[in-house]
């Protein structure tokens, strides 16, 4: 779904927006609960010196959609993404490879798909799942 796909593209986004204008960047994208985490999440990551780089790589499968509501299941490769210090850019962290995740997504009242919710399971997942 195109609103699970753009949530990582926002992300960055809203990192390197003002504090202010954050909730702006993702609200096209993301409804609470996940909205209210992504943003605590971003302000955490700030104060502590760091940014995100790279974006993992999107496998999604196993889409439900039922009325408002769906559920998708991502089998995300993570290595060319993770966290970086703000100041230098030095890439201090990378994901891995079969990180398993499930989104939650909602159909608001404007028509429009947003992810509510994603966890990531402990056991690892593969792409061709």
């Amino acid at each position: 779904m195109a609103a699970y796909r753009e949530l990582y593209l926002a992300g960055p986004r809203a990192e390197h927006a003002r504090p202010e204008e954050r909730r702006a960047v993702l609200k096209h994208v993301a409804t609470r609960p996940l909205l209210d985490t992504m943003l605590e999440g971003i302000a955490a990551l700030r104060a502590s010196g760091r940014v995100t780089w790279g974006n993992p790589t999107l496998h999604t499968f196993d889409v439900k959609v039922q009325g408002d509501r769906a559920t998708l299941h991502d089998c995300q490769d993570a290595r060319k993404a993770g966290q970086a210090d703000a100041r230098s850019g030095k890439r201090l962290t990378h994901g891995m490879p079969g990180t398993h995740m499930v989104a939650a997504l909602i159909k608001e009242a404007d028509g429009v798909w947003r992810v509510a919710k994603v966890d990531q399971l402990e056991k690892p997942c593969s792409p061709e799942a």
